[in-house]
Protein backbone atom coordinates (compact mmCIF):
# COMPACT_ATOMS: atom_id res chain seq x y z
CA UNK A 1 0.00 0.00 0.00
CA UNK A 2 1.51 3.44 0.81
CA UNK A 3 5.10 3.68 2.20
CA UNK A 4 4.94 7.55 2.62
CA UNK A 5 4.88 7.88 6.80
CA UNK A 6 2.84 11.17 7.06
CA UNK A 7 0.23 11.92 9.15
CA UNK A 8 -2.91 11.36 6.81
CA UNK A 9 -3.84 8.21 7.27
CA UNK A 10 -5.98 5.69 4.44
CA UNK A 11 -9.88 5.83 4.51
CA UNK A 12 -11.18 3.09 7.07
CA UNK A 13 -13.34 2.00 3.94
CA UNK A 14 -10.36 1.47 1.90
CA UNK A 15 -11.21 -2.33 0.42
CA UNK A 16 -8.05 -2.91 -1.70
CA UNK A 17 -6.04 -5.96 -1.56
CA UNK A 18 -2.71 -5.99 -3.45
CA UNK A 19 -3.21 -2.21 -4.83
CA UNK A 20 -0.30 -0.30 -4.49
CA UNK A 21 0.15 3.12 -5.08
CA UNK A 22 3.15 4.94 -6.80
CA UNK A 23 4.68 8.03 -9.22
CA UNK A 24 4.09 7.41 -12.45
CA UNK A 25 6.72 7.20 -15.39
CA UNK A 26 6.42 7.84 -19.19
CA UNK A 27 5.91 3.99 -19.44
CA UNK A 28 2.37 4.51 -18.01
CA UNK A 29 1.02 6.90 -20.32
CA UNK A 30 -0.76 4.93 -22.83
CA UNK A 31 -2.23 2.83 -19.29
CA UNK A 32 -3.73 5.98 -17.93
CA UNK A 33 -5.22 7.34 -21.60
CA UNK A 34 -7.03 3.43 -21.67
CA UNK A 35 -7.90 3.94 -18.02
CA UNK A 36 -9.83 6.98 -18.53
CA UNK A 37 -11.39 5.81 -21.77
CA UNK A 38 -13.27 3.62 -19.61
CA UNK A 39 -14.44 6.56 -17.86
CA UNK A 40 -17.18 8.34 -19.69
CA UNK A 41 -17.80 10.99 -16.91
CA UNK A 42 -14.00 12.19 -17.55
CA UNK A 43 -12.96 14.62 -20.45
CA UNK A 44 -10.20 12.45 -22.54
CA UNK A 45 -7.05 14.21 -22.85
CA UNK A 46 -4.34 13.47 -25.75
CA UNK A 47 -2.08 10.29 -25.27
CA UNK A 48 0.67 13.41 -25.10
CA UNK A 49 -1.16 14.82 -22.44
CA UNK A 50 -0.96 12.06 -20.88
CA UNK A 51 2.94 11.16 -21.22
CA UNK A 52 3.64 14.77 -19.68
CA UNK A 53 1.70 14.20 -16.41
CA UNK A 54 3.37 11.10 -16.22
CA UNK A 55 6.76 12.75 -16.79
CA UNK A 56 6.30 16.47 -15.79
CA UNK A 57 3.95 16.31 -13.45
CA UNK A 58 4.86 12.82 -11.82
CA UNK A 59 5.42 13.85 -8.28
CA UNK A 60 2.49 15.16 -8.02
CA UNK A 61 0.54 12.47 -10.03
CA UNK A 62 -0.71 9.23 -8.36
CA UNK A 63 -0.53 5.75 -9.96
CA UNK A 64 -2.88 3.18 -8.55
CA UNK A 65 -1.77 -0.61 -9.82
CA UNK A 66 -3.28 -4.26 -8.73
CA UNK A 67 -1.26 -7.50 -9.87
CA UNK A 68 0.34 -5.16 -13.07
CA UNK A 69 -2.68 -3.15 -14.11
CA UNK A 70 -3.50 0.24 -13.89
CA UNK A 71 -6.40 0.58 -11.78
CA UNK A 72 -6.29 3.65 -11.06
CA UNK A 73 -5.24 7.60 -11.66
CA UNK A 74 -4.60 10.99 -10.26
CA UNK A 75 -3.63 13.86 -12.19
CA UNK A 76 -2.38 16.68 -9.80
CA UNK A 77 -0.41 19.87 -9.37
CA UNK A 78 0.69 22.45 -7.44
CA UNK A 79 -0.79 25.87 -8.23
CA UNK A 80 2.20 28.28 -9.59
CA UNK A 81 0.31 31.16 -8.15
CA UNK A 82 -0.43 28.73 -4.75
CA UNK A 83 2.06 26.59 -4.09
CA UNK A 84 0.16 25.50 -0.62
CA UNK A 85 -2.93 24.09 -3.01
CA UNK A 86 -2.46 20.50 -4.37
CA UNK A 87 -5.24 20.71 -7.86
CA UNK A 88 -6.91 17.91 -8.65
CA UNK A 89 -7.58 17.62 -12.39
CA UNK A 90 -8.89 14.26 -12.60
CA UNK A 91 -9.40 11.06 -10.53
CA UNK A 92 -10.33 7.76 -12.50
CA UNK A 93 -11.47 4.74 -10.97
CA UNK A 94 -11.29 1.50 -13.02
CA UNK A 95 -14.94 0.43 -13.10
CA UNK A 96 -14.97 -3.00 -11.37
CA UNK A 97 -13.24 -1.15 -8.55
CA UNK A 98 -15.36 1.82 -8.17
CA UNK A 99 -16.73 2.89 -4.80
CA UNK A 100 -13.68 0.57 -2.62
CA UNK A 101 -11.75 4.17 -1.34
CA UNK A 102 -9.37 3.93 -4.22
CA UNK A 103 -10.26 7.97 -5.10
CA UNK A 104 -9.30 8.69 -1.45
CA UNK A 105 -6.40 6.34 -1.10
CA UNK A 106 -5.10 8.35 -4.58
CA UNK A 107 -5.53 11.59 -2.90
CA UNK A 108 -3.91 10.55 0.55
CA UNK A 109 -0.98 9.22 -1.45
CA UNK A 110 -0.64 12.97 -3.12
CA UNK A 111 -0.92 13.98 0.31
CA UNK A 112 1.87 12.05 1.85
CA UNK A 113 4.55 12.63 -0.79
CA UNK A 114 7.62 15.05 -0.48
CA UNK A 115 6.92 17.12 -2.81
CA UNK A 116 3.34 18.42 -1.42
CA UNK A 117 4.53 18.41 2.37
CA UNK A 118 3.82 22.48 1.77
CA UNK A 119 0.44 21.47 0.54
CA UNK A 120 -2.95 22.77 2.29
CA UNK A 121 -5.56 23.04 0.54
CA UNK A 122 -7.01 20.83 -2.55
CA UNK A 123 -8.84 22.15 -5.51
CA UNK A 124 -10.77 20.62 -8.00
CA UNK A 125 -13.59 22.30 -10.74
CA UNK A 126 -16.57 20.26 -10.75
CA UNK A 127 -19.85 20.47 -13.24
CA UNK A 128 -23.00 20.64 -11.76
CA UNK A 129 -24.11 17.81 -13.63
CA UNK A 130 -21.73 15.62 -11.75
CA UNK A 131 -23.26 15.57 -8.26
CA UNK A 132 -20.88 12.49 -7.79
CA UNK A 133 -17.64 14.80 -7.52
CA UNK A 134 -19.30 16.35 -5.54
CA UNK A 135 -20.06 13.85 -2.79
CA UNK A 136 -16.39 12.73 -3.50
CA UNK A 137 -14.67 15.80 -2.46
CA UNK A 138 -17.24 16.33 0.19
CA UNK A 139 -15.87 13.03 1.74
CA UNK A 140 -12.31 13.73 1.65
CA UNK A 141 -12.68 16.68 3.18
CA UNK A 142 -14.66 15.00 5.92
CA UNK A 143 -12.06 12.49 6.56
CA UNK A 144 -9.23 15.12 6.33
CA UNK A 145 -11.62 17.19 9.05
CA UNK A 146 -10.84 20.16 6.91
CA UNK A 147 -13.42 23.08 5.69
CA UNK A 148 -15.05 23.26 1.69
CA UNK A 149 -16.33 25.44 -0.20
CA UNK A 150 -17.48 25.44 -3.64
CA UNK A 151 -17.85 28.93 -6.03
CA UNK A 152 -17.75 29.63 -9.70
CA UNK A 153 -14.82 29.19 -11.61
CA UNK A 154 -15.31 28.93 -15.58
CA UNK A 155 -19.13 29.95 -17.14
CA UNK A 156 -20.59 28.29 -19.68
CA UNK A 157 -20.88 31.30 -22.17
CA UNK A 158 -17.93 33.38 -21.35
CA UNK A 159 -15.26 30.31 -21.17
CA UNK A 160 -16.78 27.69 -22.75
CA UNK A 161 -19.25 29.59 -25.07
CA UNK A 162 -21.49 27.57 -24.60
CA UNK A 163 -19.34 23.70 -25.65
CA UNK A 164 -19.23 22.63 -21.97
CA UNK A 165 -21.06 22.87 -18.84
CA UNK A 166 -19.98 25.70 -16.13
CA UNK A 167 -17.45 24.30 -14.11
CA UNK A 168 -17.44 25.13 -10.39
CA UNK A 169 -14.45 25.38 -8.00
CA UNK A 170 -14.41 23.34 -4.92
CA UNK A 171 -11.84 24.06 -2.37
CA UNK A 172 -10.99 21.83 0.63
CA UNK A 173 -8.19 23.27 3.24
CA UNK A 174 -6.75 24.22 5.23
CA UNK A 175 -5.66 20.57 5.89
CA UNK A 176 -4.09 20.19 9.68
CA UNK A 177 -1.37 17.71 9.21
CA UNK A 178 0.23 16.53 13.15
CA UNK A 179 3.59 16.79 13.28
Amino acid sequence: MVSDSQSFSLPRTLQLSGVTFRRPTEIHAADVWELIAKCPQLDRNSLYCELLLCSDFADTCVLAERAGAVVGWLSAYRRPSELSTLFVWQIAVHPEIRNTGLGKGLIMSALKRPSCQDVTHIKATVTLSNPTSGLFFAAVARDLAAPIRQALRFDRQAHFKGRHDSEYTIAIGPIERSP
